[in-house]
């Protein structure tokens, strides 16, 4: 007869003895085994029930909401990244289907939640097919030269210098109206009269698809130049001339047009009360046009972990918000009466929106300032409603709004880096406030140790929630990023945003000058506390990692940041098994862009050597971030290296033949073991098969499959030393080629202009 629970007993022990004897009973011999049983039965019985506490607990905060945005994203990332395109009709109809069985089920048990999550996850994949559906980008198929005629949309200047026009293709010589690009971005270097924004160009232009990812599984430049509406991007050769026609732009396109003269205005307007590099900062600040500003400033800023401050996203447009918002309620408590009988705060909400909005047109309404503008309507949505305005719920409701509107955004380092350090700041806050509500007595300190105490709490928690996604993005991190957003974000929230608030509120009148005046020394002490952290010797590159990092690090942080109960613990394990489980990624022996303009080979001493440093510095040095800590290493030569053709050989010893003139395929085809040729797209290799390269790489197989990687590994498992003086048979009888490229030939709508398959992926 079991014996009655006392006081002193936990609850569930009499389930948990019972639970004990049935266990035993299995094992009749008896003795240890019994034992055995019962405490696994015990142990078992308590984890069991401490984690069905957890979970209620969880149940009780509403945290199951915050799943809503997770499922939604899976739907999104698996539409995406399928290998072939989805239909339509199947997620919808499961989802009609699985709404259906939502209303019938009565019990909320484990098949309802089932269910719900099998919904979420088709209405993700729902909503990125038809946001593909509605972009529909015609893209060029391949490099033309032809005579274009555009309307031009807007203009800004490349790294050079010269000016870029981004255009709507009236007409281009050899292409149909239905294949018409909707627009394309070219440079013009010659010397010309600028075109003025909405005005027709004409003239002689080299156009192609915009490039893929220099590294396969990277930032895709081409995927969302797709969605933004961009079907080729290039250069004119010549100097482009005034149509002499009268285009007749579309509503939308007027629409574009006015901001965008508007925004230049702003930029001209500037520049000329502030010539120079804080000129240039602050026509990104304000108009999100970054391309004046020099190389050296960016990777300054990069290195310091101050990179967030040219990027129009949460944090400017909470700054220009919250600015707009404390000036009305101050304005307004002036006024007793109207503070009396008014909601005042609701108001100033109001005026907050108008504010944001404003914003976002004048800075060109990127992808990531629409993110922030949605954000911050969401909060202020919440406000009107007489809502808490910053929640971790009305993070989740940002989230889903976004990968419903925009699901492409969830691929972009923006979104994730912006929505890392959202829950991470809005989690810390409301720890904070939770733990400062159990004392007996208040926490005490005067008001500048409090702002500073707040900044640095700030910027640690946003700067370790979006380090993970940068080092995952950009292969580095900030060491000194704390101490840097420590001396120049009271500089940015105090002085910066709000000085260059009143720039734009005063230009109108004529007096702009009096905020810009001190913006520029402001935007000059940003920039010194980036040199001077800089001089501490930050690098802080840490090279390409494995996409378990990005995984991990995702469901770790929301653990961490959307959880309430203990369980929020495991986001500690799954980012403390993070060194374990994903590590570097081996570097390729060979590397070959898109375009063909940049390449590596690896060198003895595991570093990079680009082949032509001075071409595609971009992708080069991309590279040599990923895979060689941002240090080149020297190319091993066997032969002649010029514009015509370039002779290396790799560190096991295998002889690579890069040719550009095709009277010099002859003896390539004799001698290389590896065989590039990204300029030619017929390259016949004749003979028996152990006189050809082991591989060829041609132009075609480029366009179709984008970025090359060639790693070179030995049969038997061992490293080959570099020798020069064994034959073309025997350094080539202990090694096998795996070649990776950015595309693995999935028919994607933005993929569809790469067509064809290359035979020696297969072989």
């Amino acid at each position: 007869m079991e014996r009655e629970p006392t006081s002193t007993q936990k609850p569930g022990a009499v389930d948990a003895r019972a639970a004990h004897k049935r266990a035993g009973e299995r094992f009749r011999p008896g003795g240890p085994w019994r034992a055995i049983a019962m405490r696994a039965g015990n142990r078992f019985a308590d984890v069991g029930g401490w984690l069905g506490r957890q979970i209620r607990q969880e149940a009780q905060f509403g945290t199951g909401f915050h799943f809503v945005p997770v499922f939604v994203g899976l739907g999104v990332a698996a539409y995406f990244l399928a290998p072939a395109e989805p239909y339509l009709a199947a997620p919808v109809s499961v989802l009609v289907i699985l709404c259906v069985a939502l209303t019938r089920l009565r019990n909320r048990g484990l098949v309802w939640a089932a269910a719900l999550c099998i919904a979420l996850v088709m209405a993700g994949m729902s909503a990125g097919k038809l946001r593909v559906a509605r972009v529909g980008t015609p893209v060029l198929g391949e490099q033309i030269t032809a005579q274009i005629t555009a309307l031009v949309l807007n203009v800004d200047r490349n790294s050079r210098g010269s000016p870029r026009y981004l255009m709507a293709p009236i007409s281009i010589d050899g292409i149909g109206t239905p294949a018409l690009p909707r627009r394309v971005r070219a440079s013009a270097s010659a010397g010309h009269e600028p075109i003025a924004i909405g005005g027709a160009i004409a003239g002689l232009v080299r156009l192609a698809p915009v490039n893929g990812p220099a590294i396969p599984g990277g930032y895709d430049f081409s995927f969302h130049a797709w969605f933004a509406g961009q079907g080729a991007s290039g250069f004119f050769m010549g100097a482009p001339s005034p149509a002499g026609i009268e285009p007749q732009p579309s509503p939308s396109q007027q629409a574009v047009i006015a901001i965008n003269t508007v925004r230049e205005r702003i930029a001209s307007h500037i520049r000329d009360v502030l010539p120079g590099e804080n000129g240039d900062v602050a026509v990104a600040l304000i108009t999100g046009d970054r391309s004046g500003i020099d190389r050296e400033t960016q990777e300054s800023l990069r290195r310091s972990g101050l990179a967030h401050v040219l990027a129009i996203s949460g944090m400017h447009m909470a700054l220009v918000t919250l600015t707009v918002v404390w000036c009305v309620r101050a304005l307004l408590a002036w006024f007793p009466a109207i503070v009396l009988n008014h909601p005042i705060h609701k108001w100033a909400a109001a005026a907050g929106f108008i504010a944001a909005s404003t914003y976002l047109v004048i800075s060109g309404m990127g992808i990531a300032t629409q993110r922030a503008w949605i954000m911050i309507s969401v909060m202020l949505l919440a406000v009107l409603l007489n809502r808490r305005a910053i929640t971790l719920r009305n993070v989740s409701v940002a989230a889903i709004v976004i990968l419903l509107l925009r699901p492409e955004s969830l691929l972009s380092p923006g979104f994730q880096m912006s929505f890392a350090a959202v829950a991470a700041i809005v989690s810390g806050y409301e720890a904070w406030y939770r733990w400062r509500a159990g004392r007996s007595e208040p926490v005490r300190a005067n008001r500048l140790l409090r702002y500073v105490a707040a900044l640095a709490f700030t910027s640690l928690l946003a700067g370790l929630a979006t380090a993970l996604f940068a080092a995952w993005h950009f292969h580095r991190v900030a060491p000194l990023g704390l101490l840097a957003n420590l001396g120049a974000m009271p500089i940015v929230s105090t002085a910066v945003m709000p000085l260059a608030l009143a720039s734009v509120l005063l230009m109108p009148f004529g007096f702009a000058a009096l905020a810009l005046a001190p913006l520029g020394i402001a935007i000059d002490l940003v920039l010194a506390v980036s040199h001077n952290v800089n001089q501490l010797g930050s690098a802080g590159v840490i090279g390409q990692l494995s996409p378990a990092f990005v995984v991990l690090a995702a469901v770790g942080l929301f653990a961490l940041t959307m959880l309430r109960s203990r369980l929020r613990l495991a986001g500690v394990l799954v980012l403390a098994a993070i060194p374990a489980v994903a590590g570097r990624v081996d570097p390729p022996d060979i590397a070959l862009s898109e375009g063909g303009r940049a390449m590596t080979v690896l060198g003895s001493d595991r570093r990079q050597a680009p082949l032509y440093p001075r071409r595609n510095r971009f992708v080069t040095e991309i590279w040599l971030r990923a895979w060689s800590r941002d240090v080149a290493g020297e190319p091993d030569p066997a032969g002649p290296c010029d514009r015509d053709q370039c002779v290396a050989r790799t560190r096991q010893g295998l002889v690579v033949h890069v040719v550009y003139d095709p009277d010099l395929l002859g003896e390539a085809c004799r001698s290389a073991d590896i065989l590039l040729a990204p300029r030619l797209r017929w390259v016949n290799c004749r003979g028996p098969a152990a006189a050809r390269p082991l591989l060829i790489v041609k132009r075609g197989q480029l366009e179709e499959f984008g970025t090359h990687l060639i790693h070179v590994t030995a049969r038997d498992g061992e490293a080959r030393s570099l020798s020069t003086t064994i034959s073309r048979s025997e350094r080539r009888s202990g090694v096998e080629l795996r070649v990776t490229t950015a595309y693995a030939g999935a028919n994607r709508p933005w993929t569809a202009h790469r067509q064809g398959r290359a035979a020696y992926l297969q072989d």
